[in-house]
């Protein structure tokens, strides 16, 4: 006989962690009890097959539960009668929340069994699947502290969730078309809204019409519309101001994706994951969808369903028809209705993703010719996850619904502190003990809708957590309103902020992420605030934990007024040209941005150029970038981030791979700052000579790309024998370019370099945050 008192830590709430321990102590005669703390799962278990006991809960656990430690105690035996799940207990600790889930294929079955009692209920869910952070108002995590509390379950449903042999077991969302949420469409009419019955079955006619639907799903609001429909898509881009930016696309399964991209093994692992990303995939020569999802775009993202709901609009029987048989996960017959939807953050530009009803009928008033509506209420509002596949595994571009709150574990205990974030593609970070929690992503700080969205986050996660934080880091430019949030905060608290440069907080989220003290990093980016005052985005640079050197970046390039040459990059191949080759108006009219841009224009942003108040300098890699592919002719307008440098890379051919012989010149001299400096006029000059030859454009971006990674591979080889060191890492935005990213990663390791790039958070200025906690903590510990 004998008698442990256990304490387990990680994710195990909400993901049936508790109905697993009940009957695992049943299948071994074990007695005892099982309860949630706000510090995790606490047991006690007393018998003779305790050893067996804790050696499956270690390695049979349920498999959404993540186990990070287990420390057991032994205690004289207390001769319990039998084994039970007890009221949760709020200790004053914190425990992990876990991340909202597919559907599960046992509730996908269900969901069409004509003889389930849950037949074609779009809420449909179990202990192993459905809906958890975006529900959670608090830990324990129980059914009182959700947004299911206002949902009494009927006696059906309470006989499941009290049943230990049940999937349902304390299954807190545990609900049915008897006792649980409803779904409700609302179509606008001349004189109002008109509710429609059988709304599922309705909205599918709708969308088969070419209507766009605003459809309330689990972390907010989606935007949908018939991904084959042109008009459809041309007509929702109009209406929501969206002129170019790619369109999220959902498929009812991973053959129907196929017929449109390329799928690796790799690739179809993460889509049919349960967190079910996005995933950008390289579309088919043949792909039959408009050009008009994702214009200049060689890529699609495409997820699959997530919810009952997204299901139901697949596979709703039509009245005459016979159900589905969905014996195995998503059978292949019948026909679903559509091939692909779109599925967009249903939205106002720029501002957070919609999660309320009313809200939606005010501000998608414009958008959506109807309404899909639920009940149950939305606390913490996600966004759909963006992920590309790097090596096999998942590259982030957008982490958010699936993987938030999962926090980021860290090497050590570090202080409580708040990493602010940059003002592009914000997050936050917070450090508890050995665990970085990150907020989901918020978007650009740029309107109070966000700033809100921002601070309800943070006071959820502060909240949850337990995290009063006792220093914040930030970024170095003055004028982000992510500075100035920051010291107002650090101000009302009295705690110190620190301001940190941008892009050695990029290099120290690598840093986070590996548990290093330093490292030699490359960010590229567009944009980031220098230790001098000027813009930086091309930056070698050797980090610790107390400091970093800037060793290298790009010769600046001028930008004529401004944010408006970021914009209209056309102006950046203007300022190309100029510095190539002097003011040549007979060569600016060869090339296709004469076209793009009237004379008069061109001289006069040629003017522009000469006036340093008007015309700031910038050695960021995403300018370069714009800028080529203006020169080219791919694109001379950005109209949403990165647009141009995209178009670039789209160009490059399937199977095309980094050879040292096909890149174009360049120079490395040396200033009295001690930085080396880029040179790319060799490039400029040789780039456009290929383009008066008659090069394809695809082989000249294939040059340009190749030209960086040559840059990047010949200084990394420059530094490392003037330093000494063996790894390299690789952040900031331009390495979401799947070409360059990868390509790099294959010519580094060539060179007996180990790469370092982001597994856990996105390379973009969504990571910045993470890097400002890290570097804030490690100080902080070091004074304590």
């Amino acid at each position: 006989m004998k008698r442990l008192h256990i304490r387990v830590k990680g994710v195990v709430q909400g993901v049936g962690f508790r109905p697993f321990v009940y009957n695992l102590a049943k299948s071994l005669n074990l007695n005892g009890y099982v309860t949630n703390t706000s510090k995790g799962v606490t047991i006690e278990i007393e018998g003779e097959k305790v050893n067996e006991f804790l050696n499956r809960l270690q390695n049979e656990p349920p498999p959404l539960a993540k186990i990070y430690s287990i420390d057991t105690e032994e205690l004289p035996p207390n001769n319990y009668q039998s084994f039970e799940i007890i009221e949760s207990i709020d200790d004053a600790g914190f425990t992990h929340i876990s991340e909202d889930v597919s559907i599960c294929d046992d509730c996908l079955r269900e969901l069409f069994s004509p003889s389930d009692r849950r037949y074609l209920y779009p809420f449909i869910n179990c202990t192993n699947c459905g809906p958890r952070y975006t529900i959670t108002l608090k830990v324990p995590y129980d059914r009182p502290n959700t947004t299911m509390s206002v949902f009494k379950m009927c006696p059906d449903c309470l006989k499941e969730y009290k049943d230990p042999s049940n999937r349902r077991f304390h299954a807190q969302p545990n609900a049915c078309p008897v006792c649980g949420p409803e779904i409700r469409l609302f179509l606008k009419t001349d004189t109002g809204l008109k509710e429609l019955e059988n709304p599922v079955l309705e909205a599918i006619k709708l969308i088969k019409q070419g209507k766009i639907l605003a459809i309330r799903g689990l972390g907010g609001f989606h935007l949908c519309c018939d991904a084959k429909n042109e008009k459809a898509i041309e007509e929702l881009r109009r209406r929501k101001k969206r002129s170019n930016k790619p369109f999220a696309l959902m498929s009812p399964h991973v053959e129907s994706v196929e017929k449109f991209c390329f799928l690796s093994e790799a690739e179809k692992r993460i889509l049919t994951s349960p967190m079910r990303p996005i995933v950008v995939l390289r579309k088919k020569p043949e792909c039959e969808l408009p050009e008009a999802l994702a214009p200049k775009n060689s890529c699609l993202g495409f997820m699959l369903p997530y919810t009952p709901l997204h299901y139901l609009l697949f596979y709703y029987p039509e009245k005459d028809s016979s159900s589905p048989s969905l014996l195995q996960p998503l059978a292949l017959s019948p026909q679903p209705h559509f091939e692909a939807l779109v599925m967009t953050s249903g939205n106002i530009s720029e501002e957070p993703i919609i999660t309320k009803n009313e809200e939606a009928l005010e501000k998608l008033d414009s958008v959506a010719d109807a309404f899909l509506l639920h009940n149950r209420e939305i606390f913490m509002r996600v966004d759909d996850s963006v992920v590309r596949e790097l090596e096999g595994n998942i590259y982030f571009i957008r982490r958010a619904r699936g993987f938030v709150p999962k926090a980021v574990s860290l090497k050590e205990e570090l202080p409580e502190v708040l990493g602010a974030g940059a003002d592009l593609k914000n997050t936050f970070t917070l450090i508890k003990s050995n665990y970085a929690i990150m907020s989901q992503h918020i978007g650009d700080m740029e309107n109070l809708e966000t700033l809100e969205f921002y601070e309800e986050v943070l006071n959820n996660l502060k909240s949850v957590y337990r995290i009063e934080p006792l220093a914040v880091g930030h970024d170095l430019h003055p004028m982000y309103f992510s500075t100035q949030w920051a010291k107002e905060y650090a101000e009302k608290k009295g705690v110190p902020a620190f301001a940190l440069q941008h892009h050695y907080c990029h290099i120290a989220s690598l840093m986070a992420e590996y548990g290093l003290n330093e490292l030699f990093g490359i960010a590229f980016d567009g944009t980031g605030y220098g230790t001098d005052g000027s813009i930086w985005g091309s930056e070698f640079l050797y980090c610790t934990v107390n400091d970093f050197k800037r060793l290298a970046h790009l010769k600046p390039i001028i930008l004529p007024g401004g944010e408006n040459a970021i914009k209209e990059c056309s102006r950046i191949a203007l300022c190309l040209i100029d510095d190539a080759f002097g003011e040549d108006m007979d060569l600016i009219k060869k090339l296709p941005l004469a076209t793009a841009m009237e004379e008069n224009k061109i001289r006069q942003i040629l003017k522009l150029k000469k006036l340093p108040q008007f015309s700031p300098s910038s050695s960021g890699m995403g300018r370069l970038f714009d800028g080529v592919s203006s020169l080219i002719g791919v694109c001379h307008y950005n109209t949403f981030e990165a647009e141009a440098a995209i178009a670039l890379e789209s160009l490059i051919e399937q199977g095309m791979e980094y050879s040292q012989k096909a890149c174009y010149s360049f120079d490395i001299s040396e200033k009295e700052t001690e930085a080396l400096v880029i040179d790319y006029t060799y490039m400029i000059k040789q780039l456009i000579d290929d383009f008066f030859v008659g090069r394809p454009v695809s082989e000249i971006s294939w040059k340009f790309h190749n030209t960086i990674i040559k840059i990047i591979i010949e200084l990394t080889q420059y530094f490392r024998k003037e330093i000494g060191f063996d790894r390299a890492g690789l952040s900031g935005g331009v390495f979401q370019n799947a070409y360059l990213i990868r390509e790099t990663i294959k010519a580094l390791k060539k060179t007996g370099i180990e790469p370092i790039y982001h597994i856990n958070v996105p390379s973009n200025d969504a990571c910045i945050s993470l890097g400002q906690a890290y570097i804030v903590g490690k100080r902080l510990k070091k004074s304590i």
